[in-house]
Parts: structure tokens; C-alpha cells; sequence
């Protein structure tokens, strides 16, 4: 993950009209129809829910739904329903006729919404992706006897493959994270190194370049300077391309250094 009104005039014209009370009619009539249509739509019962986006990545709380056209005060009612047998209730609080709801993290499928409020009902679905990295391995160790003479090699590659969106990503970099700290993307002070995807079967491989950076130095400033001997957490990320949009993370990798 690399780094990342003008307005308007309406004139009106207005017409004399030789008799006041023909005016006066004529006014009312748009006011008392756009009235009977509020009024249909709100006996009806139902709301709007928009979405932040069709969909989202497995394991990413980033989804928004937003409520509209409530009125009073008190907390829209949610529940999702999965494909998968998941079910998840949440509630947002109403703020000048919205109420802002973030989905949280999911597994991939496919959802549907109901929300309620004072009677009244909102109904919208959306996909979780069929999106995953796998990883040759979570738990990685790195020898310091691998970068001077004479060289073991005993340390472990770290490589993998990634799905994006249900086929192999063409593109993109997976980014290594201590502690799965991507704030920032590339300017993360935690930022291990990164590889990129091999376009023809989605595939990375960090090779022994990834020991080194955790021993010799990494690219984030707190990694600079390489770690101690002892155990320690990272986590990669797959971003598609230079922007940090769109993207979503392994499982934990367990990384031991020692002599």
C-alpha cells in the first residue's frame, strides 16, 4: 500500500393575475400534492438506507449505512442476516433525520439488511467479497547467523498467494505490518517491507529479504534499526493498487529472532 460548490441562482418571475383568489389557488395546489406524497410515503412505513459502497473485504469494518428521511429522536434497530448463518443487531442513534450505522467485520457472503424505527422499516443487502490471503506460513523464525559468514540458511521464507474478489489478484502489494499496524500505509512507522504480486497467478514471495528486514532493518523509522533476539507479532496487507482503499489483511504471523 503505497502512500498515499459552486451555487446557484433560480430566478422567479412572478405574473399579476387579474383575480387574487385564482393566485391563491393555483399556489396551494403543488403544496397540497407534495403534502399527500410525504404523507404516502410515510404511512407506507418505510425508509432509505444508502451504502457507503456495494460491498466490502472479509475481516474490514469500513461499511457505512446511513439511514434517511426519520423523524423524532431515539435509535434505528439493525439486523443482517448472512448467507453463511450469520446473524449480527446493532443500533445507530438518529441525528437530524439520519442515523449513520458501521457494519462491523464479516466473513465473505452475501447480506441483507432490516432496519426499524418508530414503525417504520429500511431494507438494503450487500456482499462481503470473496477475498483471502494464504500464507506459506504464520509462524516465520530468523537467524542472525544467516547474514554472516558462514551462512546456515536455516531461517523460513515467507510467501503466499492472494484472491481478489473471488478470482487471483493481477495486481497490487502485500505490505507486513508489526502488530498489523497499516496506519498510514508506506508511512507507517511499522512498516516491515512489502512484495509485490506476481500478475500472471497472484502469487508474492518475500524470499529471504524478509528475515533481513527484521534483523538488518525494515523500512518504517521503528524498524530502522532491526530487532532483538525474542518473539514477535506482524500481519500482512493486500492493497490493489497505490491507494489504500480497498484492502484486507492475513492472519497473524508469528515471527521468532535468534542467534
Amino acid at each position: 500500500m503505497r502512500r498515499l460548490v459552486s451555487a446557484g441562482v433560480i430566478a422567479i418571475t412572478s405574473l399579476a393575475l387579474a383575480t387574487p383568489a385564482l393566485t391563491s389557488t393555483a399556489a396551494a395546489a403543488p403544496a397540497t400534492a407534495d403534502t399527500a406524497v410525504v404523507a404516502a410515503k410515510v404511512k407506507a412505513g418505510k425508509f432509505k438506507i444508502k451504502k457507503s459502497a456495494p460491498g466490502v473485504q472479509p475481516g474490514i469494518s469500513k461499511l457505512v449505512l446511513t439511514s434517511k428521511g426519520l423523524r423524532g429522536s431515539g435509535k434505528v434497530k439493525y439486523t443482517i442476516t448472512g448467507d453463511n448463518g450469520a446473524v449480527i443487531k446493532g443500533k445507530a442513534k438518529v441525528k437530524k433525520g439520519k442515523a449513520k450505522y458501521v457494519v462491523p467485520a464479516l466473513g465473505t457472503g452475501h447480506y441483507k439488511v432490516k432496519a426499524k424505527f418508530k414503525g417504520r422499516k429500511g431494507k438494503t443487502k450487500f456482499e462481503v467479497y470473496d477475498s483471502a490471503m494464504t500464507l506459506s506460513t504464520t509462524a516465520v523464525s530468523c537467524f542472525r547467523s544467516d547474514f554472516r559468514s558462514p551462512y546456515t540458511k536455516k531461517s523460513t521464507q515467507l510467501s503466499g498467494s492472494v484472491k481478489y474478489k473471488g478470482a487471483p489478484a493481477t495486481s497490487g502489494y502485500v505490505d507486513v505490518y508489526q502488530n498489523g499496524n497499516a496506519a498510514g500505509g508506506s508511512s507507517s512507522p511499522y512498516l516491515l517491507r512489502f512484495a509485490s504480486i506476481n500478475p500472471a497467478n497472484g502469487t508474492f514471495n518475500f524470499t529471504t529479504g524478509f528475515c533481513s528486514a527484521v534483523i538488518n532493518g525494515g523500512t518504517g523509522s521503528a524498524l530502522k534499526a532491526g530487532l532483538p533476539n525474542g518473539q514477535y507479532q506482524f500481519q500482512a496487507y493486500y492493497t490493489k493498487d497505490a491507494g489504500y482503499d480497498d484492502y484486507f489483511s492475513s492472519n497473524y504471523i508469528t515471527v521468532t529472532v535468534a542467534d
